[in-house]
């Protein structure tokens, strides 16, 4: 069973504060017409929410991204347990991140409020001397959300006032961040008609996939795809930046080979699980002034918005990170609207807390097998991992169009997209069964049953894909 997290420590109680919110409310409200709002065109501001773009490693060293992980396949084979291999990890290049992820990191200077009331709002500025940068309607979830901006003062202590007056609505401003080994070098010699034969295979997959995914909508939350790509053109792809005028998209590859694994075309030489289907592109990461490429739970939850109103029936989030208010909305909404969320388990590696938003229950949470069918040594674990699919030592594609073998929860997350499209759109399997494990071909790879390590296991299918 999944035990909720509390998203944030309770606030302590302001007794001056505590004596006087009725008080506040009321005379307050009346100040709601005089709040202003930006116009809900405009663009949207940096969200909140830190993810570990389940490239990252954690604890145990490493990322999606290593391209030393197919070396360690084999290791890896011995104690599902354990995670697998004893090989040494890059760790110096590291540190930060297994740093971000126990720090819960935030942007100093800002907040959100969801779904706030003007009286709230108006406390904010006129007693807390907060300034409203923008407002964002998401029409497809049904939710508001308001961005802030601080001025001189750190963003947990305003918050732990501000929870004082009103405890549900605001909310730290939490950052995702897509944690990437060095890339391997590229393979020399192994690309062939269908690289991804083997791994289509341990899945119940028709390795000539090309007429899977006729007629469906799917989505992916990652960095921007290049549509561009040999192994894409042709496919059906629509991409959409959830960024502001004051952030800059990121030059990265991860969010195109997430595209080729699900939408490669045969014509390109790498023929992905549905090449038919119709992909949705939001791509919500940029880069800080430090550099650093990070998206936010704002354009987490604007990217699953903007997917959901345009019709996406699954959507894969190969991200993990901290819990947030805004992003658990956004979730849950996306749920009740029949939507199903694919996300990746996290590397933070077994000793790793729950990462969100797979440990959330509105998601499937799924990790990454190596070819030997081992979990992947870097995979987070936890009672809220539901499938293991195929995910490391994985042949990939590059910006440059060569194959790279890459590891990581991420890759899973495609392969698990896949499976619950062309389930649902053939009628074999519903979004229930999914959540429940229920009804499906299972390969049960460890303790018997559910277990934290591989959740139910591995599911395969074989779809008829016409």
């Amino acid at each position: 069973m999944l035990h909720s997290t509390p998203l944030c420590p309770p606030a302590r109680a302001a007794r001056p504060l505590g004596l006087v919110r009725a008080g506040l409310l009321a005379g307050l409200g009346f100040l709601g017409p005089l709040l202003w709002l930006p116009p809900l065109g405009t663009a949207p501001g940096p969200g909140s929410a830190l993810v570990w773009a389940d490239d990252g490693g954690g604890d145990d060293g490493g990322g999606d991204d290593s391209g030393d992980d197919g070396g360690s396949a084999a290791g890896s084979s011995g104690s599902a347990a354990d995670g697998g291999g004893s090989g040494a990890d890059p760790a110096p290049a590291w540190g930060w991140f297994a740093a971000a992820q126990r720090a819960d990191e935030h942007l100093p200077n800002e907040l959100l409020a969801l779904n706030p009331s003007s009286a709230a709002l108006a406390y904010a500025r006129l007693q807390m001397g907060v300034e409203v940068l923008e407002t964002r309607n998401l029409r497809g979830l049904g939710l508001q959300v308001v961005r802030l901006r601080l001025h001189g003062v750190p963003a947990r202590a305003t918050l732990e006032r501000l929870r004082a007056f009103d405890a549900g609505t605001f909310h730290l401003q939490h950052l995702y961040a897509l944690a990437q080994t060095p890339r391997a070098p590229a393979l020399a010699g192994e690309r062939g008609a269908e690289p991804m034969a083997p791994s289509k295979l341990a899945i119940g997959w028709p390795a000539a996939s090309a007429a899977c995914g006729r007629n469906q909508i799917v989505g992916i939350v990652d960095t921007e795809v290049q549509a561009g790509h040999p192994a894409l053109r042709g496919a059906q792809i629509r991409s959409q930046r959830k960024l502001n005028p004051e952030q800059s998209a990121v030059a990265d590859d991860h969010g195109t080979a997430i595209a080729a694994l699900l939408v490669g075309q045969p014509a390109g030489g790498y023929t992905g699980l549905m090449p038919r289907a119709r992909l949705l592109a939001a791509a919500p990461f940029y880069r800080l002034p430090s550099g650093q490429t990070r998206a936010d739970a704002l354009g987490l939850a604007l990217s699953l918005d903007w997917l959901v109103g345009q019709g996406a029936q699954v959507i894969g989030m190969s991200l993990a990170g901290p819990r947030n208010a805004v992003l658990d909305a956004a979730l849950e909404r996306a749920r009740a609207r029949g939507v199903v969320v694919v996300a990746a388990a996290g590397n933070g590696g077994r000793a790793a807390a729950p990462a969100f938003p797979a440990a959330h229950p509105s998601a499937l949470a799924v990790t990454a097998l190596t070819p030997a069918q081992a979990v992947y040594r870097r995979a987070s674990q936890g009672e809220h991992i539901r499938f293991a699919l195929p995910g490391a030592d994985l042949p990939t594609l590059g910006r440059d169009g060569a194959l790279q073998r890459r590891s990581g929860t991420s890759f899973a997350v495609p392969f698990m997209v896949a499976l619950v499209s062309q389930s649902l759109h053939e009628r074999q399997l519903s979004a229930a069964q999914w959540f429940s494990g229920q009804g499906m071909a299972l390969q049960d790879l460890g303790a018997p049953g559910r277990d934290p390590v591989f959740g139910w296991g591995l599911p395969r299918l074989t779809p008829r894909c016409r």
